[in-house]
């Protein structure tokens, strides 16, 4: 499937980036806009995101680490992602603070399970899911 580049939310000028529209699913589904970042090694999610879906993160331990110069604290859980008709479980960490407004995509939890083709000068990516 072909997607266009398009700016990132709140942004205050356009930039086309490769960002999409995915869902997350636990108890609840939303759908949120990601960037797909391939020097970001796991998915990072505001924890919002987690509370939104029903997903009591609670009992698990935070880690912290950095995110665009940001310190944060985030907790890792395995959930239910959704791209088009394609699905997968994947680690998503739900961080706080989280200033942006939107996610990020990373290797282990998303181009691991895609194989993305990027053509900047198109401003559009291919993606096509990895049979498993």
């Amino acid at each position: 499937m072909t997607h266009l580049f398009r700016a990132l939310p709140g942004s205050t000028e356009f930039t086309p980036r490769p960002v999409l529209d995915l869902q997350v699913a636990h108890d609840g589904a939303i759908d949120v806009v990601a960037l797909c970042d391939s020097g970001t090694l796991h998915n990072r999610f505001g924890r919002w995101v987690a509370d939104f879906i029903g997903l009591d993160l609670d009992g698990i331990e935070p880690q912290a680490l950095g995110v665009g110069g940001q310190h944060l604290l985030a907790r890792t859980v395995t959930v239910s992602l959704r791209l088009g008709d394609v699905h997968w479980e994947a680690p998503v960490s739900f961080c706080e603070p989280w200033p942006w407004p939107y996610q990020l995509l990373g290797q282990e939890g998303f181009l691991r399970w895609f194989e993305v083709v990027l053509r900047a000068a198109d401003r559009e990516m291919d993606i096509t899911a990895i049979p498993t």
